[in-house]
């Protein structure tokens, strides 16, 4: 089986515009689109950004009608905190193939807000990775922890100053998503466009030595231009720390996915 893109976006989801068989023109045989699913503080004028499943699901299954392909359904969950019920309710209803965990905003804003770019760096750093080892604790039905770097995305940290600053919470969240079965995302998005390569080879040797056996590679693709984006250079990262597959994500159920012939032995 060959590879595809674990995380992204269509117009399905409220930051993109992109049809979901502009991708299709793109992928192989098989295809994944991760929608956003993103609570906020009750009282946020703008309301929660959920989608509409049942059209998406009309979608889905007119474009296999029409393609042939297999296309899965996925979710990113945006976890707030407090909203851990809403999450839960929405998800027994609706069906995923995939589901990605996230961690987007704090009470006050959305860490992706470049208003972030202008405060100290070493303080939203302890923000952001308190507020994820509170919210893994409180919410962990996912497949995937996605682009772990979310939070310090606007920032220059190097991976020095990331571990002085949020590594034993970092490591921390890591032993949780390992214990819960959580995929290790390497985000290409955070890597090459915001520059944190250095972030990802830190935090995935971390993941590995913790036990972390599962690894996937999603572009956050939010426009075809996007799509598998960088995924060479992020087989190379895992090849480098010695691990040679990626997996996959069907009805909730891990695939592996290898890169090479190296027999990795591992067990499950």
């Amino acid at each position: 089986m060959d590879y595809y893109d674990q995380h992204v976006h269509t117009d399905f989801s409220f930051d993109s515009d992109e049809k979901m068989a502009a991708y299709l023109k793109l992928a192989g045989d098989n295809f994944v689109s991760t929608e956003h699913l993103d609570f906020k503080d009750p009282d946020d004028k703008d309301g929660d950004d959920l989608f509409d499943y049942d059209a998406y699901s009309r979608e889905i299954h007119r474009l296999e009608e029409d393609t042939g392909k297999h296309i899965f359904k996925g979710v990113e969950i945006g976890y707030f905190a407090g909203r851990e019920k809403d999450i839960k309710s929405y998800l027994k209803k609706h069906d995923f193939d995939i589901k990605l965990l996230s961690f987007h905003r704090g009470p006050d804003y959305d860490f992706d807000d470049s208003m972030v770019s202008q405060m100290d760096p070493l303080k939203v750093a302890d923000q952001y990775y308190r507020l994820m080892w509170k919210g893994i604790n409180a919410f962990h039905d996912a497949d995937v922890l996605a682009h772990f770097d979310y939070g310090v995305r606007q920032l220059n940290l190097t991976s020095g100053m990331f571990e002085t600053t949020a590594g034993v919470l970092l490591a921390n969240i890591l032993k949780l998503a390992v214990r819960y079965n959580m995929a290790f995302e390497l985000n290409t998005t955070s890597m090459y466009k915001y520059h944190n390569i250095g972030l990802y080879d830190y935090a995935l040797e971390i993941y590995k030595q913790l036990g972390g056996k599962r690894f996937t590679i999603g572009s956050d693709a939010h426009d075809t231009t996007q799509y598998m984006r960088n995924y060479e250079n992020a087989v190379d990262m895992l090849k480098a720390h010695d691990i040679h597959h990626v997996n996959v994500y069907r009805k909730n159920a891990m695939i592996i996915v290898p890169l090479d012939d190296v027999d990795e032995g591992i067990k499950y």
